[in-house]
């Protein structure tokens, strides 16, 4: 097959390194702009154009889906399928170009965790198996035709960064098969089932990544690695923010300070939920490099008991 890849992020590696290696041709690899980065406001390529120049594929970098030109520039290179990753939505003029569709790989099972931080939401919300998705992308957010899905049990320690990573290789393998079954015509697309009480995935801000320390010691748990190693979910000490990526759950114990208490336990630091103590195992206050427990312990909590807010 001829295909195009659209994609901007690291999720997408594996799959435009499966693509580049595989009997189909990559016709195009579309890409954002370099944008400035860092202190020097450097301008920086994204992961995906740094891959595929080192692929030796060619990159179109466009500013936005919706240039009126871009219809006619993709029509030309006669793409049998686009495979979409980690990019921006699709409008219809583009979408609607190859036979074979434009195919997203989405790290849920759909309709469950549709919008942006899939990933994330997975995690805080508690799921115990979560899966990928390949469907043709439509108008809608994530509302395409299933072409193929495949579930994985999702074990209980892993952050986002890990989901991430092992979602991202099984997508790849997955969108090849995708592309296989679809020329064959052993794949036929079909709607996704109605589902209207299906859990949605908002995009992660600094309003809805802040801890609620009132909550059971198992919720803020989820949600501590579902925002590691990023965005991270934070909270204030002593006014400033305070991330923490890393935590350990503890058994439940009757506790006699109120939600939010940090205090020092066995040269680590511990934070009262509501029905149960976390260890705080990887945190890092704002303009200061990354500390384990115990060094933050030793910075900064000697027998005193403290506040998260």
């Amino acid at each position: 097959m001829r295909v195009v890849f659209f994609g901007n992020g690291d999720f997408g590696l594996p799959t435009l390194r499966r693509l580049a290696s595989s009997p189909h041709k990559v016709m195009a690899v579309i890409t954002n702009p370099d944008k400035p980065q860092g202190r020097g406001h450097r301008p920086a390529p994204t992961p995906i154009k740094q891959e595929a120049e080192r692929l030796g594929l060619p990159v179109w970098e466009v500013e936005s889906p919706k240039d009126p030109t871009l219809p006619d520039r993709l029509r030309e290179l006669q793409a049998h399928a686009f495979v979409v990753v980690a990019y921006r939505l699709l409008p219809r003029a583009v979408w609607s170009l190859p036979p074979f569709g434009a195919l997203n790989i989405h790290p849920s099972l759909l309709p469950a965790y549709r919008g942006p931080a899939p990933i994330p939401w997975t995690l805080i919300r508690g799921e115990k198996t979560t899966g990928i998705t390949i469907f043709q992308i439509r108008d809608g957010v994530d509302t395409g035709d299933l072409v193929l899905q495949r579930a994985f049990p999702l074990p209980e320690e892993w952050d986002a960064g890990e989901l991430e990573r092992f979602l991202s290789e099984i997508g790849a393998q997955m969108l090849l098969e995708a592309l296989e079954g679809l020329s064959l015509g052993r794949l036929q697309p079909h709607p996704q089932p109605e589902a209207p009480d299906a859990p949605y995935a908002p995009k992660l801000s600094a309003a809805n990544t802040r801890i609620l320390w009132a909550q059971p010691a198992e919720a803020v748990y989820n949600f501590i690695r579902g925002l590691s190693p990023r965005p991270r979910a934070w909270t204030l000490f002593q006014g400033k923010r305070f991330h923490i990526l890393r935590a350990e759950k503890l058994p439940p114990r009757r506790l006699t300070h109120p939600a939010g208490t940090l205090w020092r336990e066995e040269d680590f630091p511990l934070v009262a939920c509501q029905d149960a103590p976390l260890r705080l195992l990887t945190v890092q206050l704002e303009g200061r490099k990354l500390l384990s427990g115990p060094e933050f312990v030793q910075g900064y909590v000697r027998n005193q008991l403290l506040h998260l807010e």
